[in-house]
């Protein structure tokens, strides 16, 4: 981008540069004045590395008997899956925050279960409630929607990164050994 700007601003005083040389040479011209603009549009763009979208399926599980033991391991090799339990922290990955913007932006993280793992019949009482921390700032869900401001500020061609996990701080005691999901979609927005 600043190589382009480079460009057009030499690119303007060669063209500036020129129109004086001829305006001096011929006697009957006047002067004029020419005047460029380069318009920067705003960007704001959030990308994710653990997913190849704006979504992601959370998929955790509850150890219990022998029953699970195959789905378990399976289930350990792949980024998503997780074991649940309480005082835990799990890394999704990293979002990369690209903004030239000077004003402040929302990144807002809309779950499908309202902040919380479900297991397959959604029942209420086994819901396992968790956070999202975003870069430095954790944040519970309020209305179904974790959300995190972030100041204004131009980030460089590659962006920031922001660190992605999720903090189970208790397990109830009515959530019972299985699988439990949930789906988040991330979107951000300038203020």
């Amino acid at each position: 981008m600043k190589r382009f700007l480079r460009l057009a601003v030499f690119t303007a005083l060669a063209l500036a540069t020129l129109t004086g040389t001829y305006a001096q040479q011929a006697s009957t011209s006047k002067s004029v004045s020419i005047q460029l603009v380069a318009v920067v549009p705003a960007m704001l763009k959030l990308s994710l590395d653990f997913s190849t979208d704006t979504t992601i399926q959370l998929s955790g599980y509850i150890p219990g008997n022998e029953t699970y033991s195959g789905n378990i391991r399976s289930a350990r090799s792949e980024g998503s899956r997780f074991e649940i339990k309480s005082g835990s922290t799990i890394d999704l990955g990293n979002a990369r925050l690209f903004s030239n913007l000077r004003s402040s932006y929302s990144v807002n993280v809309y779950s499908a279960n309202g902040g919380s793992l479900r297991d397959p019949s959604g029942a209420d009482s086994a819901a396992i409630p968790y956070q999202v921390c975003l870069g430095n700032t954790t944040t519970s869900a309020r209305g179904g929607t974790f959300s995190f401001a972030g100041p204004g500020m131009s980030t460089t061609m590659e962006g920031s990164s922001l660190r992605v996990a999720l903090v189970i701080n208790n397990v109830p005691q009515t959530a019972s050994s299985g699988f439990y999901s949930d789906q988040l979609m991330f979107s951000v927005s300038a203020n």
